[in-house]
């Protein structure tokens, strides 16, 4: 496959020679888990962008939205269809083995983009979730001065959510004056809705025992905080620590009201873009994939906390983005 796509690089740039027009050299099937989650629809958005300016490929888009089902038949349709490669975003590719093995048959490459390593892709491009865990639970409890109750709430279906939250348990352990009074998973279908309706809950059942909620991602946080504050309460009440850094959560963290007071950003256009170098160095160019991805085929971007002593203004992020200068 890759010597077809070199050959069709070399043809595309004979004609664009000629015609001064830019003829895409190839296609790309993109499938994200739930677009419905803003970090989804922020790696569409750059792969998008850097799809069509920067290396002047044809990307197709599709949804799973939350189906681990839905996901293995947009694989299978987009080998159907005849794509050169396959990325995939913030899924659950344990329940997709037989569409990875359609897609070895196939000599279509998978990439990941933050849903985990199995045996028949290429790479997982992610952010490493345990430090991201270990960040927000490291906050909590310096935060809370080592003692208080919480409750948390998270989501099993999503690897980088687990490991955040299996990272909070060493947390309370060595910290045994902070006491855990429940956990709820929400579904992946219907994450905010699960969330706000655990944080009302919770608010019914403890009040304002809790000092403090984890949550496993900003839009969880979201929507606990809106419940949180409906209640009347406020960050001299309560906090929230999530995970993200989406301009939301930058804009609950100004404001010294809000519940909403840390998050741990990760570099999504930075996903979106590293993934396309990848794509761009092994299927077009030809670069041995043993010389750009790691043994143990993850690559992980850092991830900074954000909190009000360092949160960002209105309309910026905590970096520029990789097509910004």
């Amino acid at each position: 496959m890759r010597k077809r796509l070199f050959i069709g690089v070399v043809v595309s740039l004979i004609i664009l020679s000629f015609s001064g027009t830019v003829v895409s050299a190839l296609t790309i099937g993109h499938v994200t888990g739930n677009a419905a989650c803003f970090s989804q629809q922020r790696v569409m958005e750059a792969m998008e962008k850097l799809c069509k300016e920067k290396y002047h490929w044809t990307l197709y888009t599709a949804d799973a939205k939350g189906s681990s089902s839905a996901l293995a038949d947009q694989i299978e349709n987009y080998i159907a269809r005849g794509v050169d490669v396959v990325t995939v975003a913030m899924a659950d590719l344990r329940a997709c083995k037989e569409a990875i093995k359609t897609a070895e048959r196939a000599g279509v490459p998978i990439y990941a983009i933050d849903s985990g390593y199995v045996p028949g892709i290429m790479v997982d491009v992610t952010s490493n979730n345990y430090v991201i865990g270990a960040k927000m639970g490291a906050y909590l409890a310096d935060r809370l001065g080592h003692k208080g109750k919480i409750v948390s709430i998270g989501m099993n279906q999503h690897h980088g959510v687990r490991k955040r939250r299996e990272t909070l348990d060493p947390v309370l352990k060595e910290n045994p004056e902070i006491k855990l009074l429940g956990h709820f998973d929400v579904r992946y279908e219907s994450f905010y809705e699960d969330a706000r309706r655990a944080m009302e809950d919770y608010l019914t059942r403890y009040g304002n025992e809790i000092d403090a909620v984890w949550c496993g991602w900003d839009d969880l946080a979201d929507a606990a905080a809106k419940a949180i504050m409906e209640r009347g309460f406020t960050r001299k009440d309560m906090f929230i620590v999530g995970a993200d850094g989406h301009p939301h959560a930058y804009r609950h963290i100004r404001n010294p009201e809000d519940p909403f007071v840390a998050t741990v950003a990760q570099k999504f256009s930075y996903f979106a873009s590293i993934t396309l170098e990848l794509i761009d160095k092994i299927e077009v160019k030809g670069v041995s994939p043993d010389k750009v991805i790691p043994k143990g085929h993850r690559i992980y971007v850092d991830t900074p906390l954000i909190d009000p002593t360092n949160v960002p203004p209105e309309g910026k992020l905590p970096w520029p983005y990789p097509w910004e200068k």
